[in-house]
């Protein structure tokens, strides 16, 4: 089974691994404003080619070589090796890192340009660029790229990649956002997915305990300036991958179950997979020597067992809670954090009223509805950001000659 790419809990997971050393880059670039670029050229160059610049996304932690070749090209990807799939075909590999991984999209946008231009810089030959990102790594590139076009500055860029990116938003669900500052208060988890990249990324936000989530005012402003910009590059041609399926299917995982049960000093808290509907019960909330909270949502769909790219919320949840002493369970460890619909960016998918329908047969759908050029779903429904041989060759497949 693969690996994700980018670890969005990082050292916030009990379970974080410790990656194996990657090899050495052939060139490190530092960068202003917080970032780094490690270049894996094709063996035998003695300059970068055919660059494929590729951005990391949302984590707890700041970016890390090892944790990307693990899911690129190490154990993480047993299955496909990416980075080896682009030396064979001629292209070489500058991933991008990032000091925060939690600050604004916009903010991470101007270092994904100076490695953009940095490359240009160092490039032998004129070949163009495939540029994108993994996960919120597909956002900033996005905005990059859209940027440097109104500004009329010539990005050199052929062809743009998004991998498993909430084009149209994440979900987190509610029951654990309400959770977090329920039992946790001010903490670095809350301070996670209340962070400046999360709230313009989380199509439902909350960081508090009552009141009904709703797009919060950061993720308004950031898709207000990505409008200013003319929403996309016009320049490149778009790509994107979806870890999820597009036939409908999902996860399996049925509304309104128990989806993580606590016991102890807990004991009577339960969070629920989402319901949809007006009143609709996402958590019973309960803590010895206080009065237990019940959480409804009333604008929601089903969206826990939603096709789309999965992480491992609950089991999240229950592995903290186990840490601080509260016995915990997930029963459902993973669930949708990307919709399919918003991985290929389909007009209208913003699941804005509980009638929204997350499970429609996107294949069905004429391609102009969506804002990418082409794009493929995964077979079935798996981990966000995994990579697969189906999507990673179909990527390798579409880069520039």
């Amino acid at each position: 089974m693969s690996a994700p790419v980018v670890n969005v809990w990082g050292d916030l997971d009990p379970r974080n691994r410790a990656y194996p050393e990657a090899p050495e880059p052939d060139e490190t670039w530092e960068l202003r404003d917080g970032g780094t670029a490690w270049v894996y050229r094709v063996p035998g160059r003695s300059a970068i080619e055919r660059p494929v610049i590729l951005s990391d996304g949302f984590s707890s932690l700041p970016s890390s070589k090892n944790e990307l070749y693990f899911g690129l090209e190490g154990d993480g990807s047993p299955d496909y090796k990416f980075i080896s799939a682009l030396h064979e075909s001629g292209h070489d590999l500058v991933l991008i890192g990032y000091e925060d991984r939690t600050r604004s999209i916009i903010d991470n946008a101007s270092v994904l340009t100076e490695a953009i231009f940095t490359a240009i810089s160092r490039q032998e030959g004129s070949a163009p660029l495939t540029v994108g990102g993994f996960s919120m790594g597909g956002l900033i590139a996005r905005y990059a790229l859209a940027k440097l076009e109104l500004q009329k500055m010539d990005h050199r860029t052929a062809l743009y990649v998004s991998f498993d990116t909430p084009h149209r938003g994440a979900w987190l669900p509610v029951g654990i956002q309400k959770l977090i500052p329920f039992l946790l208060g001010d903490s670095r988890m809350l301070g996670l997915v209340s962070s400046p990249a999360a709230k313009q990324m989380l199509r439902w936000h909350t960081s508090t305990v009552q009141g009904e989530p709703n797009v919060h005012q950061d993720r308004k402003d950031f898709l207000s300036q990505l409008d200013r910009l003319g929403g996309w590059p016009r320049i490149p041609r778009l790509i994107g991958v979806a870890n999820g399926d597009g036939q409908g299917t999902g996860n399996g995982i049925k509304p309104g179950e128990v989806a993580l049960s606590a016991e102890g000093d807990l004991s009577g808290t339960e969070l629920y997979t989402q319901p949809s509907g007006r009143g609709a019960l996402v958590a019973d909330l309960a803590k010895t020597g206080t009065d237990p909270i019940r959480i409804h949502t009333d604008t929601i769909p089903e969206l826990d067992g939603a096709p789309g790219g999965t992480l491992n919320n609950f089991d999240l949840v229950a592995q903290l809670l186990n840490a601080l002493g509260a016995p915990s369970t997930a029963h459902y460890p993973s669930t949708c954090f990307v919709p399919s619909g918003s991985a290929v960016d389909i007009a209208d998918f913003d699941l804005s009223t509980p009638e929204a329908n997350p499970f429609a047969d996107l294949g069905k759908l004429p391609a102009e509805q969506s804002g990418l050029d082409d794009f493929l779903f995964a077979r079935k429904s798996g981990a966000h950001t995994s990579m697969t041989p189906e999507l990673g060759a179909w990527i390798v497949g579409q880069l520039p000659s």
